[in-house]
C-alpha cells in the first residue's frame, strides 16, 4: 500500500479530496442532536373502568389483563398500577423487540379478555414510550398592547395554526390559555315567579268553575226543598181524604143516594189529582238526584282538573339541562340545502340561522305557556345567560406576569436541533408579520445542543492543536509535523463520512469520540513519520524511507490500532441503555482509527517521498540528555525488580480501594444554561396558596445571581372548581449568556433560597440528573413482595424504619397510602331488572343525576368561538343521605320514561379502599423510598441499606428487591465490566496473533493494570466517583495502552532476532521507541487536555474519560518504559527461539 502511494501520489491525492469533499457535504446533511437516539422498548395499556375500586380493578381488569400479557414473547418485565375508575399495565420488552410490530400482539391479547368485561370497562389505549414525548422547547407569548383575554383569543385563534404547521413539530401544548364561555344557569328564581304567575291565572279560573258549580248545587237543593214542602201538602191531602171517605161512609146511611154519588165522585176525582201530583213530585226528585249525581261527578272532575292544572303550572319540570341543551342546538343551526337556478345561475339556498349574539341567546324562545297572563316563555324568562372564564384556575407566569406559556414536541424522524432552529426561526418570522408580538425562550434544547456541540469541537480543535505542538517539539522539523497535521482534519472528515452512511448523527456521544480519538488518531502516523525521519537520518533516500519507514511498522500500528478498535467489539455483547448510548461513540472511534490507519499507510508516505527529500534533521541535545538518563535508570531498575514490582501493586491495589470507598454514579451532572425546577405544595393546598406560594419562589428565583427569565407553570392533581387538592407548579430558568457560576451552583441557591416554603421546591442544575431519574428513579428504592397484605404493610412499615436509620438517608417513604373513605351503590339487579333496567343504565342515571353542567353547542360571537355551557344553579356536592334519595329518571326497555326513587333499586354503603394498588410480574408490592442527604453516594447508601435491612426480619412469604437508581447504575456497571473483559481477552487474542505467542501479548498486558492504576488515581485526584463515563474511559484504555506495550515487545524481538543480546535488546529498544511512544502518548493526553480541564456545557459530562485517559496514560507511559522490560527480563532466558524462513525452507525435502 505505502509502495503504491509513493509511486502514484497524485491517485492518492485525488483519493482524498474526494474524501474531503464527501465528507464535508456528509457534515452539511448531518443535524445535531443531545444524545443519540434512544428506543424506548416499553408499552403502556390504560383500560377506564367508570366507577370501580382500585379492588375491583384490580381484580377484573388488571390481573386478566396481566395473566394474559404475560404470554408475549421476549416479555422482560411487566408492572402494573390500579386506580379508582382505571387500570394501567405497563411493559418492558427485550431490546431486540420491534417495537413497530408489537402493538398488533397486545391487541391480540386484549380481545382475548374483553369480552369478560362489564358493560363500564371501556376500551383499552395502548401508548408506547418515546423520547419525543418530552418538550423540545418552551417559550412565552406577549403581545404589546393586548390584554390577556385578547393574547388568548390570538394564541388560540391565529398563532396555533401558523406554529402547527412548523416543519418537524409533532404538537404544541398551551399553558395560561385564557377560555371564556358562554353560561345558561337555569335560575330557580326565575321558574318559581313564573310558576306563580300561572298558578294565580290558573286557581283564578278554578275559582270561577267551583264557583258556579256550588250554584248550580245550591238550585238542586232548592228544588228538592220544595218538592219536600209539596210532598206533605200531598201527604195531608191525602190524610184529610181518607178522613172524608170514613166521614161519607159513616154518614151513607142518613144522606141521600145521589148526594152520596156525587159527594163520592168529588172524593175519587181528588184523590186522583193528589196522585197524580204525587207521580210528578216522584219524577221531579228523580230529575234532582240525577242532576245531583251530575254535580258530584263534575265537583270531581273540577278537584282533578284543578290538580293537574296546578301541577302543569310547575315550569320547571319541563325546564332542564337537556330541554334547554335541545333547543340551543336545534336553533344555533345552519347548513347548506342546495342549489336553485334563476337566469342560468346557480344560488346556494340554506337553511336557519345562527345564534351570532348574547341578545339572541337570551331571547331564543322556549314554548307557550298557554296562559295570557304570562305569555311565551324565553330563555331570559328561566335562566341567566351570562359570560365566564378560566382566569382564577390558571397560572403561568414570565418573570412575575401574567402571559402565555408554549411547549413543543418534535416528531420522531427529525433532529432536536433542526426542529428547535424551525421553530425559532417561525418565532422571527411572525415577530415580523405581527408587530409588538414578542417570543421569550424558556428551554431550547437546540440551543443547548449547539453549545455542547461547539463546546466540543472547540475542545476537539484545542486537542488537535496541542498535539501539533508536540509533534513539533519531537520532530525538530516543520516538514514532518505538516504530514502528520494532515492527517488529523482528513481522518476526521473520512470518519463523518463512515459516520454519515452508517446512519450515526452528530451528539454528544459521537462528537466526544472524535474528540476523544483526535490525540490518538495521529499515533499511526506518528509512528510511521518518526520511523521515516530515523532512516533519512541514516541516509536512506527519501522515496525509500518513505517506503520502508511505513511498510517496517505497518504490522505494529494495525495490530495497535485493531487493538484499540476492539476493546468495543463487546458493546454488542452488552444491551439496554448501555449499548444504545455508547454504540455511536465505539462505531466514532473505529471510523476514526480505521481513517488514521489508512493515512498513515498511504497520504503519510506519499508525501514524505516529497517534503523530506532534503531532510537531516539530528537529534536535540536536550533528548539526547533524556536518553542518558532513561539508560541508567533502566540499567538500575532491571537489577532491583521487586521494589518496582512492588510499589506499583501497592498503588493498583489502594487506587482500586479508595475509589471503590467512593461509590459509583451513573453520570456526572452537566452545567447547563438552562435549569428546571419544580414545587410541590402539600396534600390538601388550596389554588391560592399554590399561587401566592409560586410567586414568591418566583421572586426569590429572580433574586439569585447569573437567572435571566424565570417561567412557571400550573399543574394540578384534582383541583376542580377550586377545590382542595396536591397541586405542582413547574419553574423554567434560563441563566445568563455570561455566566459567573455553574448552573448546579445556580440551582443550589434557589434550593436553599426557597427551603422555607410552603412547598417543595427542587431544581437541578445537571442536564444529566433528570435523565439518570427517568431512567431508574433517584434515592434508594426498595420493592417489598407479599401474596398477604397485612404482611406487605407490616414488611414495608419494618424496612421503612431500618432504612431511617442508615446514615445519608433523608426521607423515608413507606408506600403505604392512607385510605380513602368511598360510598358505593350496589345496584339490586332484581328490582332494576324488574323495571327494565340494567347496572349501566342505573350508573348513566346517575352521573346524570349528580352531573349540572352540559356542553350544548359552540356560538360565533364577534368572530370569537365559545362553548355553551348549559347547568342547574350552583349546588353543594351532595350528602349521602341526599344520594339516597336521588330521583332518576329512566327509560325502560319499551322506552318509556320512568321516575325511580335510587333507594329503591340500589343500596348505598360506605366503605374504605386503597388509592392504588401497584404489582410487579404479577405480585402485589410497596416501593419503599428513602431520598439522599447533599454529598451521599446512592451506590454507598444502598449497599449500607442492605447490611441493615438484612437484620430484618421479613414477614413469612415476603420478599424484597432492591431497585431504582443503584440498579440503573450497577447493571451498566455490569455491563461494561462484561465489555472491559472481554475487551482484554480479545486484545490478548489479536497480540498473540501478530506476534505468534503466548509470552510476548502476556507480558504487553501488564500495562492495563498500570493504565487503570493511572486512571482511578486521576480520579481520585480530582474528587470524581466511578461513573459509566469513566469505565468506558478504562474500556479505551485497554487498546490504547498496549500499544505502547506492542511497539517496546515488538522491537526487542527485533533486536533479538537480529542476534543482540537480552539486557541490550531490551534497553536499546526502550531508547529506541521512547520518542514514539512518549509522542504517542503525549498527542493523545494533550488532544484531551481541554475536554478534561475545561468547565464548558457538554465537556463536563465527558470529563471522567478524558481524565481516566490522561491519568492512565500518564502513569502507564512512564511504569511501561520500566515495568515491560521487567517483567520480559524476568519471563524470558537469554536464548531467543523462533523459527526463521530457513527452518521452514522446504526446497530440499
Amino acid at each position: 500500500m505505502s509502495k503504491f502511494s509513493v509511486k502514484k501520489p497524485f491517485t492518492v491525492f485525488v483519493a482524498v479530496v474526494i474524501i474531503l469533499v464527501t465528507g464535508i457535504v456528509s457534515y452539511t446533511k448531518m443535524t445535531p442532536d443531545l444524545f443519540p437516539n434512544i428506543d424506548m422498548p416499553y408499552v403502556i395499556v390504560v383500560t377506564p373502568y367508570a366507577g370501580a375500586t382500585p379492588e375491583k380493578v384490580e381484580n377484573n381488569v388488571t390481573k386478566p389483563l396481566e395473566q394474559r400479557l404475560a404470554t408475549l414473547t421476549d416479555i422482560k418485565n411487566l408492572q402494573s398500577v390500579s386506580n379508582a375508575n382505571y387500570s394501567m399495565v405497563m411493559l418492558e420488552f427485550e431490546d431486540s423487540v420491534n417495537m413497530d410490530t408489537v402493538s398488533s400482539d397486545i391487541l391480540q391479547k386484549i380481545n382475548l379478555v374483553e369480552g369478560n368485561w362489564e358493560e363500564t370497562v371501556g376500551t383499552p389505549t395502548i401508548m408506547k414510550l418515546n423520547p419525543n414525548m418530552i418538550p423540545v422547547s418552551v417559550a412565552a407569548v406577549d403581545y404589546k398592547g393586548k390584554d390577556r383575554a385578547e393574547l388568548s383569543s390570538f394564541v388560540s385563534d391565529t398563532l396555533m395554526n401558523q406554529l402547527e404547521g412548523t416543519t418537524g413539530v409533532a404538537s404544541i401544548d398551551t399553558s395560561g390559555i385564557l377560555e371564556e364561555k358562554v353560561n345558561v344557569v337555569i335560575s330557580q328564581d326565575k321558574i318559581d315567579r313564573i310558576n306563580n304567575k300561572i298558578l294565580a291565572s290558573v286557581n283564578g279560573q278554578l275559582a270561577s268553575a267551583q264557583s258556579e258549580l256550588d250554584a248550580q248545587k245550591g238550585k238542586v237543593q232548592q228544588g228538592k226543598s220544595q218538592l219536600d214542602d209539596q210532598q206533605k201538602k200531598i201527604d195531608d191531602g191525602k190524610a184529610q181524604l181518607e178522613k172524608a171517605k170514613t166521614q161519607l161512609e159513616e154518614g151513607k146511611p142518613f144522606l141521600p143516594e145521589e148526594q152520596y154519588k156525587e159527594q163520592a165522585e168529588k172524593l175519587a176525582k181528588t184523590e186522583k189529582q193528589l196522585s197524580t201530583a204525587e207521580g210528578k213530585i216522584k219524577t221531579a226528585k228523580t230529575e234532582l238526584s240525577q242532576a245531583e249525581g251530575q254535580l258530584k261527578t263534575a265537583q270531581a272532575q273540577l278537584d282533578s282538573q284543578a290538580q293537574t292544572a296546578r301541577e302543569q303550572a310547575k315550569i320547571g319540570d319541563k325546564i332542564t339541562t337537556e330541554m334547554i341543551s335541545g333547543i340551543l342546538q336545534g336553533q344555533n343551526f345552519s347548513m347548506p340545502a342546495g342549489y336553485v337556478e334563476e337566469g342560468g345561475t346557480n344560488y346556494l339556498v340554506s337553511v336557519g340561522d345562527d345564534v351570532s349574539t348574547e341578545v339572541q341567546a337570551k331571547n331564543l324562545f322556549l314554548f307557550d305557556s298557554g296562559v295570557d297572563s304570562v305569555g311565551k316563555i324565553y330563555l331570559k324568562d328561566v335562566a341567566d345567560v351570562f359570560m365566564s372564564d378560566n382566569a382564577d384556575n390558571l397560572y403561568a407566569k414570565i418573570n412575575g406576569e401574567d402571559g402565555v406559556v408554549l411547549s413543543f414536541s418534535k416528531q420522531s424522524n427529525y433532529a432536536t436541533a433542526e426542529v428547535c432552529e424551525n421553530i425559532q426561526d417561525k418565532f422571527a418570522e411572525l415577530s415580523k408579520e405581527h408587530d409588538g408580538l414578542r417570543f421569550t425562550s424558556l428551554m431550547d434544547q437546540g440551543d443547548y445542543i449547539k453549545l455542547v456541540v461547539n463546546s466540543i469541537i472547540s475542545s476537539l480543535l484545542w486537542g488537535a492543536l496541542f498535539a501539533i505542538l508536540i509533534l513539533f517539539l519531537f520532530l525538530r522539523g516543520i516538514k514532518p509535523t505538516i504530514i502528520t497535521l494532515c492527517s488529523i482534519p482528513i481522518s476526521i472528515i473520512f470518519a463523518i463520512l463512515l459516520m454519515y452512511f452508517s446512519g450515526i448523527s452528530i451528539n454528544l456521544i459521537s462528537m466526544s469520540g472524535l474528540a476523544v480519538s483526535v490525540g490518538m488518531l495521529v499515533d499511526n502516523s506518528v509512528v510511521v513519520i518518526e520511523n521515516t525521519v530515523r532512516l533519512r537520518r541514516q541516509g536512506v533516500p527519501a522515496p525509500k524511507a518513505a517506503v520502508a519507514g511505513a511498510k517496517q511498522v505497518a504490522a505494529a500500528i494495525t495490530a495497535s490500532t485493531l487493538t484499540t478498535i476492539c476493546v468495543f467489539v463487546p458493546i454488542i455483547f452488552t444491551d439496554g441503555l448501555t449499548r444504545q448510548l455508547f454504540s455511536d461513540m465505539a462505531l466514532t472511534v473505529a471510523y476514526t482509527l480505521i481513517a488514521s490507519l489508512i493515512i498513515a499507510l498511504t497520504l503519510v508516505p506519499a508525501m514524505s517521498s516529497k517534503l523530506l527529500a532534503n531532510t537531516k534533521e539530528t537529534e536535540g541535545k536536550y533528548y539526547l540528555a533524556v536518553l542518558k538518563k532513561y539508560e541508567q535508570s533502566i540499567r538500575y531498575v532491571l537489577k532491583h525488580k521487586a521494589p518496582v514490582l512492588v510499589l506499583a501493586v501497592i498503588l493498583l491495589a489502594g487506587s482500586v480501594y479508595f475509589s471503590l470507598q467512593r461509590g459509583f454514579i451513573f453520570m456526572p451532572e452537566m452545567s447547563s444554561p438552562q435549569i428546571q425546577a419544580t414545587m410541590e405544595m402539600p396534600k390538601g393546598s388550596s389554588l391560592e396558596e399554590t399561587k401566592e406560594t409560586a410567586d414568591t419562589a418566583i421572586k426569590k428565583m429572580e433574586g439569585i445571581k447569573d437567572v435571566d427569565t424565570v417561567g412557571a407553570i400550573l399543574s394540578t392533581g384534582g383541583m376542580m372548581g377550586g377545590g382542595t387538592s396536591q397541586a405542582s407548579v413547574s419553574f423554567y430558568i434560563m441563566l445568563k449568556e455570561e455566566m459567573e457560576h455553574t448552573s448546579t451552583w445556580v440551582a443550589d441557591k434557589i434550593n436553599d433560597a426557597c427551603k422555607d416554603l410552603k412547598g417543595v421546591v427542587t431544581a437541578s442544575g445537571s442536564s444529566t440528573g433528570d435523565f439518570t431519574t427517568a431512567l431508574g428513579g433517584a434515592g434508594v428504592s426498595i420493592n417489598v413482595y407479599s401474596a398477604d397484605l397485612d404482611h406487605l404493610q407490616k414488611a414495608a412499615k419494618g424496612i421503612s424504619a431500618e432504612l431511617a436509620k442508615v446514615k445519608g438517608i433523608d426521607e423515608v417513604e413507606s408506600g403505604i397510602q392512607e385510605s380513602d373513605k368511598e360510598y358505593h351503590f350496589v345496584v339490586k339487579k332484581t328490582a332494576a331488572m324488574k323495571r327494565g333496567l340494567t347496572v349501566a343504565q342505573v350508573y348513566t342515571a346517575i352521573v346524570d343525576a349528580m352531573t349540572y353542567e352540559d356542553k350544548a353547542t359552540t356560538v360565533t360571537w364577534q368572530d370569537n368561538d365559545y362553548d355553551v355551557m348549559v347547568s342547574s344553579e350552583q349546588k353543594e356536592a351532595l350528602t349521602p343521605k341526599e344520594m339516597k334519595n336521588l330521583t332518576l329518571t329512566v327509560k325502560d326497555a319499551d322506552g318509556k320514561e320512568q321516575k325511580i326513587k335510587l333507594n329503591d333499586i340500589a343500596k348505598l354503603e360506605e366503605k374504605e379502599t386503597l388509592k392504588s394498588i401497584g404489582r410487579d410480574n404479577q405480585s402485589r408490592y410497596l416501593n419503599v423510598t428513602g431520598t439522599l442527604k447533599e454529598g451521599y453516594n446512592v451506590t454507598k447508601v444502598t449497599s449500607a441499606a442492605e447490611k441493615a435491612i438484612d437484620q430484618y426480619e421479613l414477614p413469612k412469604g415476603t420478599t424484597i428487591e432492591f431497585t431504582g437508581e443503584n440498579e440503573t447504575i450497577m447493571d451498566a456497571m455490569g455491563d461494561l465490566v462484561l465489555m472491559l473483559i472481554l475487551g482484554i481477552v480479545f486484545v490478548y487474542l489479536i497480540m498473540v496473533a501478530q506476534f505468534q505467542s503466548l509470552k510476548s501479548p502476556f507480558i504487553i498486558m501488564f500495562t492495563i493494570p498500570l493504565a487503570f492504576t493511572g486512571g482511578l488515581l486521576a480520579l481520585l485526584i480530582t474528587g470524581k466517583e466511578i461513573s459509566v463515563i469513566a469505565m468506558i474511559g478504562m474500556v479505551m484504555l485497554t487498546g490504547i495502552i498496549v500499544n505502547n506495550g506492542i511497539v517496546l515487545v515488538d522491537y526487542i524481538n527485533q533486536l533479538r532476532a537480529a542476534g543482540s543480546a537480552k539486557k541490550d535488546a531490551i534497553i536499546e529498544a526502550g531508547m529506541t521507541r521512547m520518542r514514539p511512544i512518549l509522542m504517542t502518548s503525549l498527542t493523545t493526553i494533550l488532544g484531551l487536555i481541554v475536554m478534561a480541564f475545561g468547565n464548558s456545557s457538554g465537556t463536563d459530562m465527558m470529563q471522567p474519560v478524558a481524565l481516566v485517559c490522561i491519568g492512565g496514560l500518564i502513569y502507564a507511559t512512564l511504569l511501561t518504559l520500566y515495568i515491560v522490560p521487567i517483567i520480559y527480563d524476568i519471563m524470558n532466558g537469554e536464548e531467543y527461539k523462533h523459527l526463521s524462513d530457513e527452518d521452514l525452507d522446504i526446497s530440499n525435502i
